[in-house]
């Protein structure tokens, strides 16, 4: 009787957790039109170089953001951090662009795609500042990047980018 009453627990445990972590990864996806595909890479600093000099840093709540659509740029001018340069390499520039939103603010917390629409001409983006659970507040000032692959099968790369962070401390 035991026996069963085991088996009837570790089947549910693994029932509940195996639903838990899907439905988190559906919550933590961003929210994107129909025929796009995006890829992040959060970065803690400047993936143009690093460490940058003074009047190359990005200052509080000082916002970035710029589109390469060719390999030879990326690998150009993307030179800081071992997953950023992957993550360049990784990219079909035929099929693909990149995104990248930088923006300065204390070092803990970390960058998080929302939500992509699209507008005339263009897109908007919707990007999040997630803090760590203890929500701790340091003095300090750093970069931060957010790499994002866009892969769009309705829409070329589009001219015009505009970019929301919310969540500032």
């Amino acid at each position: 009787m035991s026996v069963n009453r085991r088996k009837f627990l570790v089947i549910g445990g693994l029932g509940f957790g195996t639903g838990g972590y899907f439905t988190w990864n559906w919550y933590q996806s961003p929210s994107l039109p129909d025929g796009m595909n995006v890829d992040t890479l959060y970065v803690r600093g400047n993936v143009f170089g690093e460490p940058s000099p003074e009047d190359h840093q990005v200052g509080p709540r000082e916002e970035h953001h710029r589109i390469i659509e060719d390999e030879e740029t990326a690998a150009g001018e993307i030179t800081f951090g071992d997953s950023a340069i992957e993550f360049v390499e990784e990219t079909d520039f035929d099929n693909s662009y990149l995104i990248i939103i930088q923006t300065g603010m204390q070092t803990e917390p970390d960058l998080a795609l929302e939500a992509i629409s699209r507008t005339d001409g263009g897109l908007h983006l919707d990007v999040t500042v997630e803090h760590p659970w203890w929500r701790g507040v340091n003095d300090d000032l750093g970069t931060h990047s957010l790499l994002i692959r866009v892969t769009d099968e309705k829409d070329d790369t589009p001219e015009l980018v505009s970019v929301d962070i919310e969540g500032y401390v």
